[in-house]
Order: structure tokens, then sequence, then C-alpha cells
């Protein structure tokens, strides 16, 4: 199995879609993979008393792909077992229309978790240089300064997209000084693998409720969206909020190459219960004392 470090942009080198597959070098097995995820699960649970008892950090975990990659089961498989008041899942559709009306991070920036808990963004605020950037008819409903159609064609400003990237990075460089430990995943699908789960939901009846019509028609954009994929990882991968590009053909695999990615990630910023100050120590002292006394 590949360690999720060789997976992991950080801004030191450059990510090439066509140099990264979707299918594993390494395979492990099954059951080796669920040994992995439970012990990681298990580990993430004590993690998070910790970071809650101490108030210190948050957590910020994005989870980025193509319909039908397994966002959804990654992370049931990562937060199963983990106090469930410790978790935040924000799962991010269209925008509404106040969201429209506000800038692009207004949303998300509700969203944050408060220090002490752990946030999933299960898609997030890298849909606005993905969605967008295949569809910039999108952008006009939120009325940008300078955005505008002309013959049927989309005008944008001339460094939209590069002011976008940097506000994303100004954002999360604020988070990471302010406490927030943020690690960022890609689900690598490819486009055959996809077109095989896309089938298996439109062919199994419990499955049909996953189904929609606009899953098929974005597999036109498919090149699209992976050059898409590739800016945005590269314009914003960053030792403080790195991304980690995961083989996603393998359901098995990834889900344990994520749970390790975030326990590596995590171990680095160790927390723990805070010390009992003075006045707790005599709480205790005198809890002792009543307890005793009803006896």
């Amino acid at each position: 199995m590949n360690h999720p470090a060789s997976h992991r942009f950080d801004g030191s080198k450059k990510f090439v879609q066509s140099e990264n597959p979707s299918e594993p070098k390494e395979k492990m097995k099954s059951k080796e993979a669920d040994v992995i995820i439970a012990e990681n699960a298990k580990w993430l649970d004590g993690y998070q008393e910790r970071l809650f008892a101490s108030g210190e950090r948050s957590v910020l975990i994005v989870l980025q792909a193509m319909d039908a990659a397994g966002k959804d089961g990654t992370l049931r498989r990562l937060i199963t077992g983990v106090n469930p008041q410790g978790i935040i899942v924000t799962s991010f559709k269209r925008p509404t229309p106040e969201e429209v009306n506000h800038d692009f991070l207004w949303r998300v920036q509700k969203a944050l978790p408060q220090k002490g808990y752990i946030g999933v963004f299960n898609r997030s605020h890298y849909e606005e240089v993905l969605v967008t950037r295949v569809h910039p008819e999108f952008i006009l409903a939120q009325k940008n300064p300078g955005v505008g159609s002309k013959d049927g064609n989309i005008v944008l400003p001339k460094d939209f997209w590069k002011n976008r990237f940097a506000a994303i990075r100004a954002f999360e460089k604020h988070l990471a000084d302010s406490g927030t430990i943020i690690i960022k995943f890609f689900l690598n699908v490819s486009k055959e693998e996809q077109k095989k789960r896309l089938i298996d939901r439109m062919v199994t009846p419990e499955k049909n409720w996953k189904f929609n019509i606009t899953d098929i028609k974005e597999r036109q954009h498919w090149k699209e969206y992976m050059s898409a994929y590739e800016e945005m990882i590269n314009e914003t991968a960053c030792d403080h909020a790195p991304w980690y590009v995961i083989p996603a053909d393998d359901k098995d695999n990834m889900r344990a190459l994520v749970s390790i990615a975030v326990r590596d990630v995590l171990s680095k910023f160790p927390v723990d219960y805070p010390d009992a100050v003075a006045t707790i120590e005599q709480e205790l002292k005198e809890a002792e004392v009543l307890l005793k006394m009803e006896d």
C-alpha cells in the first residue's frame, strides 16, 4: 500500500492529473483495510475528546470529488465510532438566493467548526472554482462587478479566477493562523469507474434514490472538470492546507488512505486534557467530602 504522503500536495510540487492514477499502485485486502479504518476511527474518537477538552484548535476536513466517487461512504467510515456531538458535517448544494446575494465564501464561513470540534465539508467553497469554471453562467447570478454576458458568452474580469484563488488562499491562511487544522481530499475516480457506479445506481432498486440525471449529463464535461481540479489543487495547495489526491477506483483502499492521512496530519498537532487548576482541585476535594457525607 502506498502511504498517503505520496499523494500529498503542499505547493512543493505540481499536481498533474495524468500522472496521478485513479487506481492504487498497491492494493490491500479488504480485511486489512477494515482493520486500518477501525483502528484509526478509534484513535480519532480519542483525539476528538481531547480536542474538545482542550478547546485550543478545530479541525476542517474537505472532501471534493466527481459524483459517485465515494464521498459519503468515506465520510461514514472515517467518523463511525466518533462522538457525534463533536462532529459537524456540512453538505454544500446549489446556493440559495440568500447565499448568492453574499460573497462566495459567506456560506462556508457560517459552517466552520468552532474550537474543540471537527468539521467536515462534503463539497465546499471549492465548488466556486470547479462547477463555476465549467459552467461560468452560474456566476451571473452572483452579480459580481464586471461580470456580464455578450452575444451569448459570459464576460469575466481579466483577473477573476486569479482573484478568486487568492481569496481562498487568504481565507485558509486566516483559518490556520486562528487554530484550524485543514486537511483537503480530492477523491480521484476515473471516468470508467464512475460510469460503472452510475449504472449500478440505475439498475439497483435500492440505489435508485442516489441517481440524478445531472450526473450523467456532467460527464460530457469530464476533461473540463479534470483541468479545473488540476488548476485548483496547484493554486491552493500549501503546507498549512495540503491536498491529498487519493486514488478512488478501489473504495477500500481509498477509505483506508483517507483515514491514515487524517491520523498522520492530526498527530502533528497533539492535544491533551487541560491540567486541573487550583480551583478545580479544590472543587474535587469538596466533592469527595460531600460524597462521603452521603454514606
